[in-house]
């Protein structure tokens, strides 16, 4: 079966996630949620004896308060930030296999687990650095690994299907 996902959106026009096209539907028919204003993506939902227009985006009627998250990062966060590319090097691969997350500050020397002290690196450079300072072994950083915005956690915490609905619904409301 084809893929619906509907983007759902805070009344603040916020994304709140993606939602599937059941529950998409059991949001508009309840009166909780409807289509954006001049809004014209839909699915055709094939019903007995008729088809249902679903849009690709619903907007929740009530604003729903959404805690600040603060969560730690994730091998494959840190790998979506740095864009699947090794810090120290630059090799760039999609194949988590080949790649590891390296502490600027080793580990052994008090180096904790957050946003600014993991980078992506390929296993030749991690092993070359091991436990060592950069300037211990001569290594230097592509980019200096900070903590992304609120907007960049929320895109690397969407997997890659989400992140196609997102991004049509960005460049629909820029349009």
């Amino acid at each position: 079966m084809q893929e619906r996902s509907v983007l759902l959106l805070n009344s603040s026009e916020e994304v709140l996630g993606v939602i599937s096209w059941k529950k998409a539907i059991t949001l508009l028919t309840s009166g909780k949620a409807t289509e954006p204003n001049k809004y014209n993506h839909y699915y055709e939902i094939k019903c007995v004896d008729s088809i249902y227009k679903l849009p690709k985006a619903i907007i929740l009627y009530r604003f729903v308060h959404v805690p600040y998250n603060d969560k730690s990062p994730t091998r494959k966060s840190i790998f979506k930030r740095d864009k699947w590319t090794c810090q120290y090097c630059g090799y760039s691969c999609k194949d988590i296999k080949k790649l590891t997350v390296d502490h600027v500050h080793a580990k052994s020397k008090g180096g904790g687990w957050s946003w600014t002290n993991l980078v992506t690196a390929c296993s030749k450079c991690n092993i070359h650095k091991g436990s060592q300072t950069l300037s211990e072994c001569k290594l230097s950083l592509k980019n200096k690994p900070r903590r992304p915005s609120k907007l960049m956690l929320e895109i690397l915490a969407i997997d890659d299907n989400e992140r196609v609905i997102w991004k049509r619904w960005i460049e629909i409301r820029n349009a």
